[in-house]
């Protein structure tokens, strides 16, 4: 295993990991909504290389996106991708993903400082690769005198796993995503 910073050659088979964690969330919606969602995370959390990592064997084992408090995103066509589904059924369940990530997002803002990291997507499918990604994560932190990694998650994660890496949670928020209630977590851990 080797740990890399992300890269574009990374982003649809990180897209493809995305779905494997969280495809139970949308396994009613079409492949193509499914698609759009998973590579839309991808690409809505790849904000800043320097603090986003990929770790590998053969493969793409996992991977953390993070950013800074002045990185933000800028949206790539989402509009007219979300309305080539044709569906409203399913251009608004996309949307609604769109505004969730921005709601959650804009609270975390409202938190951090400027010499704060914002841990945006971490997926892992091999057992220890997130906590050697985590720590690459950490250790870059602290060359770069950041102060603290900020996070949110929701209930539809293993968000316990958080609290196992020395991580507090700052607040609770009760959210509905996709016509489900989920409970969405901010965390925060020093560097």
């Amino acid at each position: 295993m080797h740990i890399r910073n992300f890269t574009d050659k990374d982003i649809i088979q990180a897209s493809k990991l995305a779905k494997l964690t969280w495809g139970d969330f949308y396994t009613h919606e079409s492949e193509k909504l499914q698609s759009l969602i998973y590579s839309f995370m991808v690409e809505y959390y790849d904000l800043n290389r320097e603090y986003s990592f990929s770790i590998l064997d053969d493969k793409l084992k996992g991977f953390l996106l993070a950013f800074r408090k002045t990185d933000c995103y800028k949206p790539k066509d989402f509009d007219k991708r979300v309305k080539a589904l044709k569906n409203k059924a399913e251009q608004k369940i996309a949307f609604d993903l769109f505004n969730y990530l921005e709601v959650c997002g804009n609270e975390l803002k409202n938190i951090i400082n400027y010499d704060d990291v914002t841990l945006g997507l971490f997926v892992s499918i091999q057992k220890g690769c997130g906590k050697q990604l985590l720590a690459k994560l950490v250790e870059t932190c602290k060359v770069k005198n950041m102060k603290n990694i900020y996070l949110w998650t929701d209930t539809t994660c293993d968000y316990e796993y958080y609290k196992k890496n020395d991580f507090i949670i700052l607040k609770e928020i009760e959210s509905f995503v996709n016509g489900k209630q989920i409970k969405t977590l901010i965390y925060k851990r020093s560097v």
